[in-house]
């Protein structure tokens, strides 16, 4: 009878150290599991650039797809072999459009940049006319020449030094001492050309990636999946899930976003020549590619052609104004609600605040791929986490 408390008093000690265990081990895998979470975020976060360019061969490849479906459907193609041929009738079409296009566009291109610092020149001084306008233009070229200063900081000549002239006063210009090579213009020359070097090199090995992505899609999403069927076959299935989703998404929305691009550009260089604004064709050109950024792009296509405008007078101006609002009104309330029908309708405000997040993060090529990234991110909480129909056509379908 004695024995019993000793007993009872054991087996609530062991108890109380097993609960103890379990709690020190929930704490040590929580732990790790928030240093996971921040390695894999610093890992992103240096890798992003990187991770950017993946994403824009994701993108090739959906395009060259896309293309090659109806090879696929009406040549009965194998899927490799219609990839090829989904190539080669791309860079046909280019070619063709070169050679049709191309001199007017080189042509109006080359005019249009001529034209703009007058335009400007014109602008600035129509600008400085109206109320508070002179504080804007004083405003503006502070921020001008505070940007060529901090491009011409890394060689700029020192001031003078005692003995060798006067106080203050900068020796003479590297051009004149040993010159032109030994001055900054040649050195900005140089980092411009490595920069379109290296523009150049990044967007083929966008272009090559995303081939071998077209080629060969289904072995890539089998592989990536197979990483979490030793988990469990459901998550293996949500990550399957989430690839057809996205995929379908950003195809809709590229498809959707291309039908926009090519009326918004065909209309914008109509317009322009109808009005008499001069080169047309590069003005809807510029149009047509901006409209890939939405909100943004659209009005920043506006100031080449208000700065064109301000060179011809105030009635042009007035009259470019109204051809740009009319067609974003088009765009808007006409293009868009017919293409959203069957694509993938983004709402205005999370595509705004997406390009600007990414625009933060990741500079011009985050704001480049920020729209299809939100979509991405859009179409898995809408289709999978939400379970939800992505576009009205699957809503239609699923009634």
């Amino acid at each position: 009878m004695g024995k019993q408390p000793r007993s009872r008093a054991t087996t609530t000690t062991k108890a109380e150290t097993a609960e103890q265990r379990a709690d020190d081990g929930r704490l040590l895998r929580q732990t790790l599991l928030i240093a996971a979470v921040i390695v894999a975020a610093l890992l992103i976060w240096q890798l992003s650039h990187i991770l950017l360019l993946v994403f824009g061969a994701i993108l090739v490849a959906i395009v060259l797809r896309t293309v090659a479906e109806p090879f696929e459907r009406f040549a009965r193609l194998p899927p490799r072999l219609a990839v090829l041929a989904a190539l080669v009738s791309l860079l046909i079409l280019m070619a063709l459009g070169g050679w049709a296009f191309g001199r007017e566009i080189s042509s109006q291109t080359s005019d249009l940049t001529d034209r703009l610092p007058d335009a400007w020149q014109a602008a600035r001084g129509q600008l400085a006319s109206l109320p508070f306008g002179a504080e804007v233009v004083e405003r503006i070229d502070s921020l001008i020449d505070q940007v060529g200063q901090e491009d011409e900081a890394g060689t700029a000549p020192p001031p003078a030094e005692d003995g060798e002239g006067s106080p203050g006063v900068a020796p003479a210009p590297p051009a004149a001492e040993g010159g032109l090579l030994s001055g900054g213009v040649f050195a900005n020359v140089g980092a411009f050309a490595g920069l379109v070097a290296s523009v150049i090199a990044e967007l083929m090995l966008v272009i090559f990636a995303g081939l071998f992505l077209a080629l060969n899609p289904q072995s890539y999403k089998a592989g990536f999946v197979r990483l979490f069927q030793k988990r469990s076959a459901s998550t293996a299935d949500t990550v399957g899930k989430a690839f057809d989703v996205s995929g379908t998404g950003l195809r809709r929305w590229l498809l959707g976003q291309l039908a926009a691009m090519v009326a918004v550009g065909v209309v914008t260089g109509l317009g322009a020549w109808a009005i008499g604004l001069p080169s047309p064709l590069a003005l809807g050109m510029i149009a047509g590619v901006l409209e890939f950024v939405p909100i943004i792009g659209p009005i920043v296509a506006t100031i080449p052609a208000l700065l064109l405008a301000a060179t011809m007078g105030p009635e042009m101006i007035l009259w470019t104004l109204l051809l740009y609002l009319v067609i974003q009104q088009i765009e808007g309330n006409l293009i868009m609600p017919l293409v959203q029908k069957r694509m993938v309708s983004l709402p205005p405000v999370i595509a705004l605040f997406s390009i600007l997040i990414f625009a933060a993060l990741f500079g011009p090529l985050g704001v480049l791929l920020a729209t299809p990234l939100a979509v991405v991110v859009f179409v898995l909480i809408k289709g999978v986490y939400l379970d939800e129909p992505i576009s009205e056509k699957d809503a239609a379908s699923s009634k």
